[in-house]
């Protein structure tokens, strides 16, 4: 019961991030905050799996992508589209032909981040949109600090040659 209040208090912490690695999975705002209040459940239900020791967030986090990842194959043949990702990087108010511009370049980002796949797309999400550092993304990944490195310096290398590769895309 003690792990089951520790579990409770520790959630309302990490709402926002949960949000946010949903979103960035499933592409869908309404199906994100589903989502994390479906992992909610589940964590309280699994508390006692829950290792107070342990940081909560990827403990949560699995729990959370694993729920995502569920919904995604059944849904699998719908397309998915990470605008929410993309949606949440605020523009500024320019003139019409700036605005169509940057309209362009959030439909390019879009599309790239489409292109990448699932790994790169993950490994992005957590350090530039959550804004984790690389320790963070290791621990919530369970992988060691290396492959993070390596991981994102492949997924950045990929979104770059996917913008590149499109011509809605300029520097």
């Amino acid at each position: 019961m003690a792990n089951r209040s520790a579990v409770q208090g520790l959630l309302g912490q990490f709402q926002d991030k949960g949000y946010l690695t949903a979103l960035a999975i499933l592409g869908d705002p309404s199906a994100a905050e589903d989502a994390v209040q479906e992992a909610n459940l589940r964590s309280l239900r699994h508390s006692d799996r829950y290792d107070a020791a342990a940081p909560f967030y990827p403990w949560f986090y699995r729990i959370l992508k694993n729920h995502c990842l569920d919904l995604l194959r059944r849904r699998r043949p719908q397309a998915r589209d990470a605008a929410g990702v993309i949606g949440s990087i605020p523009s500024p108010s320019p003139g019409a032909d700036e605005a169509l511009m940057v309209t362009q370049r959030h439909a390019a980002l879009r599309r790239a981040m489409l292109g990448i796949g699932e790994g790169h797309r993950e490994v992005l999400g957590l350090r530039h949109f959550q804004e984790l550092s690389y320790e963070e993304i290791a621990e919530v990944l369970g992988v060691p600090m290396g492959t993070v490195m390596s991981r994102l310096y492949r997924a950045r290398r990929a979104l770059q040659d996917a913008l590149e590769a499109d011509p809605e895309w300029s520097p």
